[in-house]
């Protein structure tokens, strides 16, 4: 009975892991549960500092277009509910600077320093770039910002697409991986020790066989998976 309630074990998680239900016509297809998950831990809409930072320079551009100044409208924006919750040292920040003459952008991309994470500075550098640019060409800073924003979001958005898309093929590496390593569960659940299952000079070394081709498959895939997250070339070159 013992056996047969192990192998009956192993089949439904076999089963239950590599069968997914389909889904059904009508409903809108959602991202894999590990997508959910990881986009939860992060928090906010797509990877850090693309909701709150896209959040501040549309806001800005909000109150550029209503006729305030670009201190001004940042200022008003860095009170937002989603920025004072990312992001409480900005009024400060922006507070500091006014007393120096420092500009916003000065603050965005050169003071936001330890306060700010890194994905959080890399977005704040886009939108610190645009004002700058504005102030450098005598364009409207409305438009520059709005496209900061609008680049970010769609920055985040991509992103948010290459993790549904390699979250499967991440899930099935760990799951080829840790497989191997459930030969002594079974093994206990079948009544056997590991003394027993490895006893044998044959079952040691396929033992060690197993583990090093693990590891090179682990090795394999992980490189495989990180090349197609990374983003391709847009030069022209090739």
């Amino acid at each position: 009975m013992s056996v047969l309630a192990a192998v009956l074990v192993a089949l439904a998680v076999l089963l239950a892991v590599g069968v997914p239900a389909a889904p059904a016509r009508s409903a809108p297809r959602r991202p894999p549960w590990s997508a959910r998950v990881a986009r939860r831990v992060r928090g906010g809409r797509g990877r850090p500092g693309a909701g709150w930072v896209a959040d501040l320079a549309e806001v800005t551009a909000v109150g550029l277009r209503a006729g305030l100044d670009l201190p001004a409208a940042v200022e008003v924006a860095a009170r937002a509910p989603a920025v004072q919750e990312q992001a409480p040292w900005m009024l400060a920040a922006l507070h500091e600077a006014h007393t120096t003459g420092a500009g916003p952008a000065d603050v965005v991309v050169g003071t936001a320093g330890p306060e700010a994470a890194p994905p959080d500075r890399a977005a704040l550098a886009v939108v610190g770039r645009a004002w700058r640019l504005s102030q450098l060409t005598g364009s409207e800073a409305s438009r520059t910002t709005a496209a900061a924003a609008a680049a970010l979001r769609a920055r985040a958005a991509a992103q948010e697409r290459t993790d549904s898309a390699l979250s499967g093929p991440r899930a099935s590496m760990r799951l080829l991986t840790a497989l191997p390593f459930g030969g002594p569960v079974v093994g206990a659940l079948l009544g056997l020790s590991p003394v027993q299952l490895y006893g044998s000079a044959a079952a040691r070394a396929a033992a060690c066989c197993g583990l090093v081709l693990t590891a090179l498959g682990w090795a394999w895939a992980r490189r495989m998976v990180g090349g197609a997250a990374r983003p391709g070339r847009t030069s022209g070159s090739g």
